[in-house]
């Protein structure tokens, strides 16, 4: 009993300490944002005409340079430092040719009259600490003083683009050696198929890589045909096949599994068919929100479970550990003071003490379970444009006005 009150004091303490770390650190909803496109107003300033404009000479200055600029215009970054927040959004963003990194973000926050140049690695040595300054100062602020923020943020992209056209970047390859999108779904379907086959015993081995050969090496002559980079094609789409066959093969033994992946992936085609032909449909709504309840629910099944061991193991020390988590929860609500945001957001964290201190009474056996409550948090941005650079060291500059 004293190793558990140590322990359970140990885990209220690590709640503690993690609870008024997020309260501090959480982002803002801005860092969420996908690079959807070119240039992304959130405070409704720019017009559409000037946001159209704008985005017409990114494109056109990516095409011929291979550089990307991206603006974006935000009411506010709450408490977040302007430069570590701006560093974070464009490698987020991955702003910039993959191992080039010629990417530039140009931020405005309305609200807090702030504005930064972030610059990445490869345009360093064109658009300098200095020449970013310059333009904040000379071009931007003056314009933001008078309220004409379209003629600001103009003036900088053209300044900015002035400084890309002038440098000596590498040539933007037009023939990337990548293989049709057809074709890797067509592998992923047949891989499938084939795995699933294995897995029933329909299809012996030999002509699953016989079929495997076959596929390859027919869309393998399609692409040399077509004049594309064949090469790739065979590493590629036995690779996809492979890797299909082997994850649908094993989802096969577990049928319940299998069928909801199944539906799951129906409901995605459908959505996306929606999008595409009928109206737009907000993916995070729709597909995002679904999953992730989905999660929070195994999760707390986890939980509950968790609990039925401990409540069979001792009764006594179930009512304990159950003392300990409100313990948590109450600690966590008051310490966020965030009213009822705060409580709301203690509930997690309770939760996940509850995994450590309910599984102290059944030998720890819900460590697995912790390890994929915290595994389960991660997030990614999607990429519009994104040309899979981001890496900055810090580069630009900032202003006000």
């Amino acid at each position: 009993m004293a190793r558990f009150l140590r322990q359970s004091a140990l885990g209220l303490l690590v709640m503690v300490l993690a609870a008024l770390a997020l309260a501090q650190t959480a982002p803002p909803p801005w860092a969420s944002v996908a690079l959807n496109q070119r240039v992304i107003d959130l405070t409704h300033t720019l017009d559409s005409s000037t946001q159209q404009r704008l985005t017409d000479q990114l494109a056109e200055l990516e095409q011929r340079k291979g550089a990307q600029i991206a603006v974006m215009l935000l009411p506010t970054t709450a408490d977040a430092d302007l430069e570590t927040f701006t560093t974070e959004l464009f490698r987020a963003w991955k702003l910039g040719r993959k191992g080039i990194d010629d990417g530039i973000l140009l931020l405005v926050i309305k609200d807090d009259r702030k504005v930064r140049i972030e610059v990445g690695y490869g345009l360093e040595g064109l658009v300098t600490d200095l020449l970013s300054h310059r333009i904040i100062e000379e071009q931007m602020t003056p314009a933001f003083r008078q309220g004409d923020y379209a003629a600001g943020v103009q003036h900088a992209v053209d300044a900015l683009s002035v400084l890309v056209e002038g440098g000596d970047l590498p040539a933007v390859d037009e023939t990337r050696e990548t293989v049709d999108e057809a074709a890797v779904l067509l592998a992923l379907i047949l891989g499938a198929v084939g795995g699933v086959l294995l897995a029933s015993g329909k299809l012996h081995w030999r002509r699953g890589l016989i079929g495997v050969l076959a596929v390859t090496v027919l869309l393998t002559a399609l692409a040399a045909i077509n004049g594309k980079s064949w090469p790739i094609y065979v590493v590629a789409l036995p690779f996809c096949m492979s890797i299909s066959a082997a994850i649908f093969g094993a989802l096969w033994q577990a049928k319940v599994v299998f069928y909801c992946v199944l539906a799951l992936m129906a409901y995605s085609i459908g959505l996306g068919l929606v999008d595409h032909y009928l109206t737009e449909v907000s993916f995070m709504n729709w597909l995002g929100w679904p999953m992730a309840g989905l999660v929070v629910l195994g999760l707390y099944l986890i939980l509950f479970a968790v609990m039925k061991a401990a409540w069979k193991n001792s009764r006594a020390g179930f009512c304990l550990q159950s003392v300990v988590v409100l313990g948590v929860y109450g600690a966590a609500g008051y310490l966020l003071e965030m009213g009822l945001d705060g409580w709301l957001f203690a509930l997690p964290i309770s939760s996940f003490a509850a995994l450590f201190i309910y599984g102290q009474g059944t030998g720890g056996s819900s460590g697995g379970s912790s390890d994929r409550s915290s595994s389960s948090s991660s997030s990614s941005s999607g990429g519009g444009f994104s040309g899979g650079g981001g890496s900055s060291g810090g580069g630009g500059a900032s202003g006000s006005w």
